[in-house]
């Protein structure tokens, strides 16, 4: 899981839940509490895979499509995790004389690939509207 993820989720959400109504990139980041840079590039992922619509001019702005609400979150996981940089998430170094230094990223990568599987199929079973479902739930 990673910002961007939930970002994507939240904007989503709250998008089906307001699915008349659009929003400024700026007020949409202030319900999200982000940064409108950091809401317009996941919205411009978003965006190009019809998860939301984009309507320019003044009366502009982001709104939910039909496909909002029924938006899965395995595919959403994998839009936004797959191939991204996660920074250096393992130890070692291929080079050392140590058996165990040498080997341990090979070994670690192989259990975070089965990781990320197992996530992504946890995330299948959900959309947006299930998120929203939960939320509602929660709030009475």
């Amino acid at each position: 899981m990673n910002l961007s993820f939930n970002i994507a989720i939240h904007v989503l959400t709250f998008l089906t839940k307001h699915s008349n109504e659009r929003f400024s990139s700026d007020a949409l980041a202030e319900k999200v509490c982000v940064n409108a840079v950091q809401l317009r590039n996941v919205a411009r992922i978003l965006k190009q895979h019809d998860y939301l619509d984009v309507h320019r001019g003044q009366a502009g702005g982001y709104q939910a499509t039909k496909k909002t609400a029924s938006a899965n979150l395995g595919e959403l996981y994998l839009l936004f995790t797959e191939g991204r940089d996660k920074g250096r998430i393992f130890t070692g170094d291929h080079d050392s004389s140590c058996e165990v230094s040498s080997q341990i990223s090979t070994t670690m990568a192989k259990h975070f690939q089965q990781e990320a599987i197992r996530v992504q199929a946890y995330y299948e079973n959900f959309t947006i509207k299930d998120i929203l479902e939960d939320i509602l739930k929660e709030d009475k």
